[in-house]
């Protein structure tokens, strides 16, 4: 009958603006996927054209695999040599750290450790690192021996020092200063000129502190 027709249609208009309420938020996602796959779109263009081109120079380039393998196993062996070498260094600067190491007891308590002035290697330094070599020849064992400042310093040293080793004390108060002549300095000189070098006496090549001149 009509009334029930009526009800019928004003359910359907109830139904139809539920799902037009339901449907915005669904239309209105769709939107924004739709914008989202459009941006992935043009990224991926935009990578596919990038890709291209780094091939394009790529292929324009003058590459030749062997001769990049060849450069790679060079630079494994050079690498190899540089390690080679650091474990040298390592091992000769660890040997020279326990030549150079000078280790004793007080020989006396409260035992003024200032009168010890130390290894003569380590009181003077090179003024240029070309006459190391020569130095260090010229000076031999010496380079060794401790420097003290007196006599009976050295002698406590020696007897109530407890030292590892044998060393040569060197006492301050009992060193005389010697002068080379100008006439054996002008010799070694004249004799270095022929052989095509230089000649100075080796105290002109080293510092040190005044303390221990």
């Amino acid at each position: 009958d009509a009334n029930n027709a009526d009800a019928r249609a004003e359910q359907a208009k109830m139904k139809i603006k539920h799902l037009e309420k339901s449907l915005k938020p669904i239309i209105k996602e769709m939107k924004k996927e739709e914008a989202s796959a459009a941006k992935l779109s043009a990224n991926k263009t935009k990578a596919t054209e990038k890709v291209a081109m780094l091939q394009s120079k790529l292929s324009g380039m003058d590459f030749s695999e062997k001769e990049f393998s060849s450069l790679e196993n060079e630079k494994i062996e050079l690498e190899n040599s540089v390690s080679n070498l650091q474990q040298i260094v390592e091992t000769l600067t660890a040997q020279l750290e326990g030549r150079l190491s000078f280790k004793y007891s007080d020989p006396v308590r409260g035992f003024d450790r200032s009168k010890v002035k130390g290894l003569v290697a380590r009181l003077i330094n090179v003024k240029q690192p070309q006459n190391a070599t020569a130095l260090e020849v010229v000076a031999g064992g010496k380079l060794y021996q401790v420097v003290v400042d007196e006599a009976i310093t050295g002698k406590a040293i020696l007897n109530r020092g407890k030292l590892e080793r044998r060393v040569t004390i060197i006492p301050l108060d009992k060193i005389t200063s010697r002068r080379i002549t100008s006439a054996s300095c002008s010799q070694a000189a004249s004799i270095a000129e022929k052989m095509g070098s230089t000649s100075f006496p080796a105290i002109e090549l080293v510092g040190f502190d005044e303390e221990v001149r």
